[in-house]
């Protein structure tokens, strides 16, 4: 598996429907990456890299499950699996906005959303992040400015109930205020608690209090993660 993620992976067939999960070119999350499922384990590998189009592994045509071939220099080593378009990737919310701008799935049972996707960092070019490509999703018309707790709630729901997500991931880009993006975090997460039993992981700047970690406890199986600007 390291090898494999090391190299990325070729596609004989990167258009077939039984690919799985269209992969993106650029912006936030895991772009340029496909979700590939390795004896019972869903990695995310690349295949849009410069590495991946010269990579010795090669995923043969799936089959109709979704399942394919995997070959070292022409030589068969395994089977792998593309993890299927979500269901709730269908759907859109009572104002009209698709499920998939709102959160997306991330492997095989991860839904993942960015609730800001705007940042204070990201508008200058002296102070964005050099890992960050959070606005480049937004220009994409890939998703929304700011995903609503009503809305996190509501796909949040159908993602447990239609494609059996186990986890969320919750990040933001940071807003002008002291708690850098913690008063969203905690508003999103009350909300998708309220709605559906799912354990939540909360990612933001480190904000200007440690009362908005105790605030955020209460919903149970709620973990924050800060994180610090490169």
């Amino acid at each position: 598996m390291t090898e494999l993620q090391s190299f990325g992976l070729r596609l004989a067939d990167p258009g077939s429907p039984n690919a799985g999960v269209a992969s993106r070119r650029g912006g936030a999350g895991p772009s340029d990456h496909k979700a590939v499922t390795v004896d019972g384990h869903t990695i995310m590998v690349p295949v849009h890299t410069h590495g991946a189009w010269a990579s010795p592994f090669v995923a043969e045509a799936p089959d109709a499950d979704g399942t394919s071939r995997l070959t070292r220099g022409s030589i068969p080593i395994a089977r792998v699996a593309f993890p299927k378009a979500p269901r709730f990737y269908a759907l859109q919310t009572f104002d009209g906005v698709p499920y998939s701008h709102i959160a997306t799935l991330h492997g095989s049972d991860v839904l993942a959303t960015t609730v800001l996707q705007t940042c204070i960092r990201y508008e200058s070019r002296r102070k964005t992040c050099k890992f960050c490509a959070i606005g480049q999703s937004l220009a994409a018309g890939r998703t929304v400015a700011h995903k609503t707790p009503e809305q996190l709630a509501e796909v949040a729901r159908a993602a447990v109930l239609l494609d059996g997500v186990k986890h969320m991931v919750m990040t933001t880009g940071t807003p002008p205020t002291p708690d850098r993006g913690a008063q969203v975090l905690c508003d999103s997460a009350f909300a998708i608690r309220a709605a559906v039993d799912l354990p939540i992981q909360a990612q933001c700047e480190p904000p200007d209090t440690d009362q908005w970690f105790v605030r955020m406890k209460p919903p149970a199986s709620t973990h924050w993660a800060c994180t610090s600007r490169w």
